[in-house]
């Protein structure tokens, strides 16, 4: 049976350099548990932190918030994305998830349906800065103070932007982003609008710039090993499988779907019982900032066009070749020279937030 392993010793110590970073008294960390935890099976993972002493998330869709309340968790949950159907408003009410605001017809249908429902939500304002998707915009202060006028039932606890290029060596867009929040923060505060929370940070901006630390951040891939010091984070999670069966190819023969690999010598291989339906094969494109990357990326795509120049996997600490097309629940590797059997354990270190959430998810 495909399983994904969670070291738990290995999350811990994340968990632990992430709170080293941590230079304010009274800090917030968000823990972002969007995307089934980060592919760590979101009810887990959310119980796991709250073990290690988090008491916030945050979450990107309204299933993810109520999956949370409907398996006991009971701790704070930031719905980052503005919502505007008002069903989907009466769940999330009702379950006492913390909204984002992003316009005044937002603010006021949220208001209205508080106060059919005889009760008060906690939210934060989203402020745009340069990412351009949610967001009032940082020339809309007037709009903004509306909001304390215009509304009965909502406590707006919190405001918070998003950096677009936190993950780049240059940070001068970083730069100009925090300076429009900063200004958007002073001019409500000469009218007396303060916040609890005050956030633009997520992982790697957290580890880059402390000075933009402000009351809190949004942390979600450092808990996995990344966005931080490398050296001292732990890549988390690697997909457990065996293999299913052993083989010989003669010189010549094909394998796979569509003839695509043939071998050019006699040839060793393993079958596994994971494919693309598990998550395997699927690549989340490098988000580059620089020309040159983006050249070098279309360059290698292009050469491998021209030449057999196949993918491999991390498979037990050494890097084995793929051979052929990954089919939806096989895939095949070169293990020629390599003493493995039938029905061996293959632990292959993978993106784990891409492989399916059927699998199952084991905490070690």
């Amino acid at each position: 049976m495909n399983e994904v392993i969670i070291k738990k010793e290995d999350l811990l110590n994340n968990i632990d350099e992430i709170k080293r970073l941590v230079t304010k008294e009274d800090y917030t960390i968000f823990a972002v548990v969007k995307g089934n935890g980060y592919g760590l099976d979101i009810v887990s993972y959310t119980k796991f932190l709250i073990e290690n002493g988090f008491d916030h998330f945050a979450v990107a869709n309204i299933k993810e918030a109520l999956t949370l309340r409907e398996n006991n968790v009971d701790k704070e949950i930031l719905l980052v994305t503005p919502c505007s159907d008002k069903e989907y408003l009466n769940d999330l009410i009702k379950n006492n998830i913390t909204l984002t605001i992003d316009s005044i017809e937002g603010a006021i249908l949220v208001d209205k349906i508080c106060e059919k429902l005889e009760r008060t939500i906690d939210a934060h304002i989203k402020i745009n800065t340069g990412l351009s998707r949610y967001g009032f915009n940082c020339d809309d202060i007037e709009d903004i103070k509306k909001l304390f006028e215009e509304t009965e039932n909502i406590n707006f606890i919190g405001i918070f932007s998003h950096f677009s290029t936190s993950f780049s060596n240059d940070s001068s867009y970083c730069d100009l982003q925090f300076s429009r929040f900063k200004k958007v923060l002073e001019l409500l505060k000469q009218d007396g609008i303060e916040f609890k929370y005050k956030h633009i940070c997520n992982s790697s901006a957290f580890y880059k710039y402390p000075n933009m630390h402000l009351t809190a951040a949004r942390i979600g891939s450092m808990f996995l090993g990344y966005g931080g010091n490398e050296k001292r984070l732990k890549t988390i999670g690697e997909l457990h499988t065996k293999i299913n069966k052993i083989r010989i190819l003669k010189k010549g023969d094909f394998i796979g779907y569509g003839n695509i690999y043939r071998a050019k010598k006699d040839t060793k291989v393993a079958i596994l019982p994971i494919g693309y339906s598990d998550g395997i094969g699927l690549v989340l494109y490098d988000q580059r900032f620089k020309l040159k990357s983006k050249l070098g990326k279309v360059y290698y795509d292009i050469k491998k066009l021209f030449k057999d120049d196949n993918m491999t996997l991390n498979i037990n600490g050494e890097k084995l070749k793929v051979l052929g097309q990954i089919g939806m629940s096989n895939i095949m590797v070169d293990i020629t020279g390599k003493k493995y059997n039938e029905n061996d354990d293959l632990y292959i270190k993978c993106k784990v937030s891409l492989i399916d959430s059927s699998i199952k998810r084991i905490y070690k």
